[in-house]
């Protein structure tokens, strides 16, 4: 551990030529998981679906055994890394039809077209090296959120480092007049008074980065509240071996994969130009607009989609600029009058079933559940817990997963009912919005749910405006 220890800390010394060690007490090196993945931690972003190849990747790092150590192949890698990148969505949809090696082919040209052509040609099963991975990371500065300072003494705070090689670390402090850049010093003890804006980078045993602030006396404490961030570059281990583990660790940490996709394929911001031009399409409106709309300049078709939407009940957009940026209010106007209504799958008659909602990471909220045992869609009840569900209670769970997805649980017929096998279970619900807004990633996933209201289904009378979700909770990722 020692010898390893040093030999990081020596390659970070030659890159920065400022970073400064520290030897934290000996014990076992923690690993704060935000997901119950083993040591590799996934969490999705709003209308990200499940990277399979990185869930494999987690799984077969895990179980241990090669993945561990032997290098990840080209192909491996391009699979994980396109998904990580949203590449999917340049995909054909007739991907799951195509061989590995066309698969391999079709990622390796659309990753050529942003800047990556080091697969081009290649062959899918050679290992991919860690200068091939340095060349992709060394463009990419990652964007790291800290937190709030305490206003204490000595504070630290982890970078998301995940234990990879950081280097070229920069750090800004928002003390309410905007984020003001502080200067990195070796150490406190000769190189820092009282109120200068002074931090310190450290390396722990467990080669996990940290940021230091003083005392006052030594090195200035950031004024309670004080908005933290961080931006540094990455390397990945100091080791030759660029092993599958490595990869999964590194794309299933949020800020380094949202890095990543912000400087290879980054999403537009939604304005209220493109959210009409969608909305237009959606609702397969392209029929009524007027035949050279293709022709006409950006502001006349905007005022011409504007109207044709107003026409159809969508009023958000009157009396705004296309350059406008769309709010969550804006977008909950025109979700609540969409509910969306789908079978999500089938019983299996087996316990403890799990159904993911298509919420695509929107909150949700009205949500009700029905299963068809034979004779009609029965409303079953949601409940908090099974504990006090008996053997034929018909009732579910619906909890809440990373990247605010909604999946929904049924008994193990002792503690709440097993639905019975083949039995469809339907779900209505209504949409609300993502956390964080708004990009058109955000939205194109979503807006393929909007349809006319099912006969069956008739939604609770609102007030003239759109109602806020309010089911008891007070935090919007829990209205379910």
């Amino acid at each position: 551990m020692k010898k390893r220890y040093l030999l990081i800390l020596f390659f970070i010394i030659c890159i920065t030529g400022k970073a400064y060690a520290w030897k934290a007490p000996v014990g076992v090196c923690k690993t704060n998981c935000r997901a119950s993945e083993g040591v590799i931690c996934l969490e999705r972003k709003p209308c990200e679906p499940v990277n399979n190849a990185l869930e494999e990747a987690a799984r077969d790092c895990r179980a241990g055994g090669p993945s561990m150590y032997e290098n990840v192949t080209k192909s491996t890698f391009l699979d994980i890394f396109s998904q990580a990148l949203r590449i999917d969505r340049e995909l054909p949809g007739a991907i799951s039809q195509l061989s590995d090696e066309q698969r391999y082919e079709l990622e390796s040209r659309l990753l050529a077209g942003k800047g990556i052509d080091m697969f081009i040609g290649a062959n899918p099963k050679d290992p991919f090296t860690r200068d091939e991975l340095i060349a992709i990371l060394k463009s990419v500065s990652i964007e790291d959120d800290l937190g709030l300072s305490t206003g204490l003494s000595n504070q630290t705070f982890n970078l998301n480092n995940e234990k990879l090689v950081v280097y070229d670390p920069v750090l800004y402090v928002d003390e309410g007049k905007g984020f003001e850049l502080w200067q990195r010093k070796e150490n406190f003890s000769q190189q820092s008074l009282g109120q200068e804006k002074y931090y310190v980078a450290k390396i722990d045993d467990c080669n996990n980065a940290r940021i230091v602030f003083g005392d006052n006396q030594k090195g200035k404490i950031p004024s309670v509240g004080s908005k933290l961030k961080a931006e540094y570059k990455i390397l990945g281990r100091q080791d030759d071996t660029v092993t599958k583990c490595e990869i999964a660790m590194l794309l299933s940490n949020p800020a380094i994969a949202k890095s990543l996709k912000d400087r290879y394929n980054p999403a537009k911001p939604l304005t209220k130009e493109n959210f009409a031009d969608l909305l237009i399409r959606s609702m397969r409106l392209q029929k009524k607009l007027p035949p050279n709309y293709a022709n006409l300049v950006p502001e006349k078709l905007y005022l011409v989609e504007t109207e044709l939407l107003s026409k159809n009940g969508i009023n958000i957009f009157t009396g705004s600029k296309p350059s406008d940026s769309i709010t969550r209010e804006e977008l909950a106007r025109v979700l609540y009058n969409y509910p969306v209504i789908e079978i999500i799958g089938n019983s299996s008659g087996k316990k403890n079933q799990r159904f993911e909602l298509n919420n695509a990471g929107f909150s949700i909220y009205d949500l009700h559940i029905y299963v068809n045992e034979g004779a009609k869609d029965e409303e079953w009840n949601k409940k908090n817990s099974f504990i006090e569900s008996f053997s034929m209670s018909k009732d579910c769970l619906v909890k809440l997963d990373s990247g605010n997805y909604a999946s929904i649980y049924f008994g193990d017929d002792k503690q709440g009912k097993i639905p019975a096998q083949n039995s469809p279970i339907k779900v209505s619900y209504r949409l609300y919005s993502p956390l964080a807004l708004l990009t058109e990633d955000d939205i194109m996933c979503v807006l393929g749910k909007l349809a006319p209201v099912a006969e069956a289904y008739e939604p609770p009378p609102g007030p003239p405006d759109f109602p806020p979700p309010t089911d008891g909770y007070e935090e919007p990722a829990t209205h379910i």
